[in-house]
């Protein structure tokens, strides 16, 4: 038997596999090859006070720490991120029956957001409105690790994530 048909296989395997990996890429992650973005104070459209202050810093803050864009001024960033926040809510989630009334034991923090992306080179939105929503629970008890103020760093960085995932993940 020859040994022929067989260095005509692996020829053409390794032709193929060649051929595959030629489509393959390391273009961006990004919406529209997006390297630099840059993010205005949002706008608040709730009752609390400069919550929209804290949550922009916040963001601004994962999206430079997820090191895939770089967070820069306006005018050298390749797309703006827009946003407005929707709604902030601390209410009570769980309730305990007490002897003579009954009591919240746990709240729930909510906060949501509207984001839009714009590439001023382009003069085009990428995505606009996208929605994201994120929600934290804790006790008053100071003796249980979920507080209050672990559950707004929870809701915070869910946001950052839903950004990220609509700029960076989902292209």
């Amino acid at each position: 038997m020859s040994s022929r048909p067989l260095v005509t296989i692996i020829t053409l395997f390794s032709a193929l596999m060649a051929v595959s990996c030629a489509y393959y890429g390391t273009t961006s992650r990004t919406a529209g090859d997006i390297a630099r973005i840059s993010v205005p104070y949002f706008s608040n459209r709730t009752s609390e006070p400069d919550v929209e202050i804290e949550i922009t810093d916040k963001i601004i803050l994962g999206i430079a720490k997820d090191n895939t864009l770089k967070v820069v001024d306006e005018t050298e960033s390749d797309a703006t991120l827009e946003g407005s926040v929707m709604k902030f809510r601390n209410t009570p989630f769980t309730f305990e029956h007490g002897e003579t009334q009954i009591q919240a034991e746990q709240y729930r923090l909510m906060i949501e957001i509207k984001v839009s992306l714009f590439s001023p080179s382009q003069n085009v939105y990428i995505y606009e409105n996208k929605l994201i929503r994120a929600h934290g629970d804790y006790y008053l008890e100071t003796a249980v690790d979920q507080n209050y103020e672990n559950a707004l760093m929870e809701v915070y960085q869910d946001l950052v994530d839903g950004i990220l995932a609509a700029t960076v993940q989902d292209w």
